[in-house]
């Protein structure tokens, strides 16, 4: 019991700081297999891992497809041999087998806007509708306060100088699990600053062409790299044409979710609609009406 309660404290704290980690079960032990049911292993993308499965070959082959598992997403079964005969595939010599079920555990998606003016508010009530956890920042409480974002999670006001360009830290920590949307009066600048210095997920600038580029000239000026302001998704949003600030907000929302689901952010009908085109583009049928030439 004390193995189970670690294990799920420690995945618990990974997705409180917003990563993603696979989580190794032995659920079935045939023959003599050196392991018992109920082993647990927590593995990180990068390699890193809690808790153990009995250690060896086998525990270094969990880890290598764990990773595996999750570069691609989706929960796995695996099945691993104790091959007497120590073939290829074995992972040990004293017979039996052992079945993984591996389960990715995620974070859940969080949308931090910052700026709470005209597109924040349909931005946050559009992301409730799509269980993204909203969370709201400003600098002036009588944008960002709960009359305003009834749907959002958390309301958060932050101290901004104008003179300085100097923003207080933002305290909501940006992970992979985090898309940004930055759509502030002024102080785009140390919003971005702070956004490119962690790393979420996605990053949007409200902004046109003209003032971004200025900004990542100024950016660029205090020594950001140019290489980490190509993450900057600027204008934000797909072109669907959005003019009002609910059209703004569901272009960058659609944005979001094309990242989330690695999308191509197309119209579908170029897209998967390709099996209509034989259909489509055959030629009609003439026909024969009677008394007509």
């Amino acid at each position: 019991m004390s193995e189970f309660l670690d294990i799920s404290r420690t995945a618990s704290e990974a997705l409180g700081r917003g990563e993603m980690v696979c989580l190794a079960t032995v659920v079935r032990v045939r023959g003599s297999a050196p392991r018992h049911t109920g082993a647990r292993l927590l593995v990180w993308p990068d390699g890193k891992f809690h808790g153990t499965i009995g250690g060896g070959t086998l525990e270094w082959r969990v880890i290598e497809d764990a990773r595996a598992a999750l570069v691609e997403g989706g929960p796995q079964f695996k099945n691993y041999v104790f091959d007497t005969h120590g073939g290829s595939d074995s992972v040990g010599l004293c017979g039996g087998s052992v079945d993984v079920h591996m389960d990715i555990l995620k974070p859940d998606p969080v949308l931090l806007i910052v700026g709470a003016g005209h597109i924040a508010q349909p931005l946050a009530q559009m992301a409730s509708l799509l269980d993204l956890r909203v969370v709201v920042v400003d600098d002036c409480r009588e944008w960002a306060n709960r009359e305003r974002f009834p749907t959002a999670a958390d309301v958060v006001v932050v101290d901004y100088e104008p003179t300085t360009e100097t923003l207080a830290p933002i305290p909501i920590r940006m992970t992979p699990s985090t898309y940004v949307v930055i759509t502030t009066w002024g102080y785009d600048l140390p919003a971005l600053e702070q956004a490119i210095a962690q790393h979420p997920a996605y990053i949007g600038l409200v902004a046109s062409p003209t003032k971004a580029k200025e900004l990542f000239k100024r950016m660029i000026a205090k020594g950001v790299s140019p290489e980490s302001l190509q993450r900057v998704n600027t204008p934000a949003g797909l072109d669907i044409g959005s003019e009002a600030p609910a059209e703004v907000a569901l272009a960058i929302l659609a944005e979001v979710v094309a990242v989330q689901r690695d999308g191509s952010g197309g119209f579908l009908r170029q897209v998967r609609g390709k099996k209509l085109d034989t259909l489509l583009d055959t030629e009609p049928a003439t026909e024969n009406v009677a008394g007509v030439a």
